[in-house]
Order: structure tokens, then sequence, then C-alpha cells
């Protein structure tokens, strides 16, 4: 894939430009008022220095279109006038082109319609000036040519552009979520190492006894090995306060199962909060049996709670979130 640089771009258009600049000043003999043409290359000068040159992206400050603009409408009223009669096939029509230009500059960092409007303009002052005979020697024909290419490359250019934007959104995406997936991994990692070093003195106790645990032991057991079973299927769901509440249930007897199936995975960390606040609210309320906390993916709800009693036909709590 070739690449050009905007450097060589803004030289290829300046040099272009020069060249139109160069046949004017060249010409000065031919003029009946040679003042009038050097005010006209003054203006195109500003004018094309300020086009090419403005703001680093593809798409200039509207000030300098319109800065272009003027230049486009002031110019040839100043040539016209400084020539005093109607001359063909000669360079002396230098501005046609190089107004051309402007209009090519124009089109191509997305100005499109004034780029037109100004083509327009300037079709009416030449036929105004000599008439329908001097269209095909006057250089209309180039500048409507130099137009409609600036106008294809400016479609090229601002595709280019906007499919490369998205493939660079796409990869920040890509890389977020690549970044974000790690972080969560590394966390969840952090949290079974932590619980596991939590664990060891009581497996110790396992095997120092032979098994034989005591009450406070066996039950401390079935805690820890309820909060390895959270690391592995609550994912999302395991947050520090969660954990705190589900551990406070447990201990009044309450059995509690956290199903992580993809409900939080689109919704940014601050936004998960009020989720968590809802469990903690919810686990609060229930005294006895068994809770079910599920993150569903592909409801229109983000979480389930359920609380269920063996000898109660109907929940003790149900809530979508």
């Amino acid at each position: 894939m070739f690449r050009i640089s905007r450097l060589s771009l803004s030289l290829a258009a300046l040099g272009f430009g020069f060249y139109h600049l160069f046949l004017g000043l060249v010409s000065l003999g031919e003029y009946q008022r040679p003042e009038l043409s050097l005010a006209a290359s003054a203006i195109y000068l500003i004018a094309l220095l300020g086009s090419v040159l403005d703001m680093p992206g593809l798409k200039m400050r509207p000030i300098t279109a319109i800065m272009s603009m003027v230049a486009v409408v002031t110019m040839p009223h100043l040539v016209f006038d400084a020539l005093g009669e109607v001359r063909q096939g000669s360079y002396a029509t230098w501005h046609v082109a190089a107004v051309a230009t402007l209009l090519a500059v124009l089109s191509v960092r997305q100005f499109q319609l004034l780029a037109w409007l100004g083509f327009s303009v300037l079709t009416l002052e030449v036929l105004m000036w000599g008439g329908a005979e001097v269209i095909f020697n006057s250089g209309l024909v180039g500048a409507l040519l130099l137009v409609v290419v600036a106008q294809a490359a400016s479609w090229a250019l601002s595709s280019s552009s906007s499919a490369a934007a998205k493939f660079q959104q796409q990869a920040i995406d890509i890389a977020a979520a690549t970044e974000a997936s790690s972080a969560a991994r590394v966390e969840r990692q952090a949290r079974v190492d932590a619980t596991l070093n939590e664990v060891r003195p009581l497996l110790e106790e396992m095997v120092a006894t032979g098994g034989k645990l005591s009450a406070k032991s066996r039950q401390e057991a079935l805690t820890k090995e309820a909060e390895l079973r959270d690391q592995i299927r609550g994912r999302n769901l395991v947050d520090p306060s969660v954990v705190v509440a589900v551990r406070s249930a447990r201990d009044r007897g309450i059995e509690v199962q956290l199903l992580d199936d993809g409900g939080l995975d689109d919704i940014p960390e601050v936004e998960r909060a009020h989720y968590y606040q809802q469990i903690v609210e919810k686990l609060a309320t229930v005294t006895a049996g068994k809770v079910v906390i599920r993150a569903s993916q592909g409801e229109t709800w983000r979480l389930t709670i359920a609380a269920l009693r063996k000898e109660e036909d109907r929940p003790d709590l149900f809530v979508r979130i």
C-alpha cells in the first residue's frame, strides 16, 4: 500500500499553484493596467498558502475557505480590468487556472459545495467578459476538469479517512476489551489465591487431625468451599461488598449461589455498583432458605435474585433488575 505524506501533497499543490502565479507575472507586459494583475497575484498567493497550509487534518477551517472564496470572486474582476480588452489563447488569462486551483483545494479539503459555487461564479464572470466564444480558449474547460478530478479525490480521501478512523476505533475497542478481560482475569486469580491462602491453615488442620474437624472448623470449611465456588461461577458478581453480604448470609445459615452468565459483561465497572448494592440490600432481608443470584445475558433484565424455602410453594423473594 502506497502512502503519501501531507508534506508531499502540500508541496505538489503549492508547486502547481505557483506555476500559474509565474505565468501571471511573466505576462505583465500584456496588461493595460499591470498593477491590477499584481494585486490579483498577491490575493492569489495569500489564498493559496492559506488553503494549502491551513490545519493538519483533511478539512480546512471555514474562515480559510471563505478567504479562498473572496479570492475566487475578486481575482477575475482585477485581471479582466487589467487586460482592458478580450484576449484569447494567452497566458494573460492565467487567473482562470489559478482560480480553478483554489477551487480544487477547496473541494479536496471538504468544501465541495463552495468549490462548485465558486466555479459557477468563475463561469459567469468569464462569459460576462468575453461571451460564449471564449469558453474553449480561456481555460474554463480545464478548470471544470480540475474541479471534477478534485471532487473525485475528495470522495476517495474522505472514504479512506472514515475507514481508517473506523479501523482505528475498532483496534482501540479490541485493545480496551482485551485489557479489561486481562485485568478481570488477574483480579479473579488474585481473589482465588487470597482465598486459597485463607484455606491453607484449614487444610493443614484437616491433614493433622485426619479429617476429624470440629463443628466450627467444619462450618468454616464449607464456607471456604462456597467462596471458592463463587470465584469460579460468580465472576463479575464477586464484588467486595457482595462477598461480605454473602458471607454474612451464610453465617446465618442461608445457602447462597452466585451464577454469572455474562449479564454484567458489557456494563462499565462504575455502573455495576447499582447492581451490587441491590444484591447487598436484598440479601439482608432474607432470613432462611436458599438464595440464587444470577446475572443473565440476552434478557431484558440484568440480574435475578430469588429466595426459596423448601416448605414454601412460592419464593420469599423474586426480583429482576
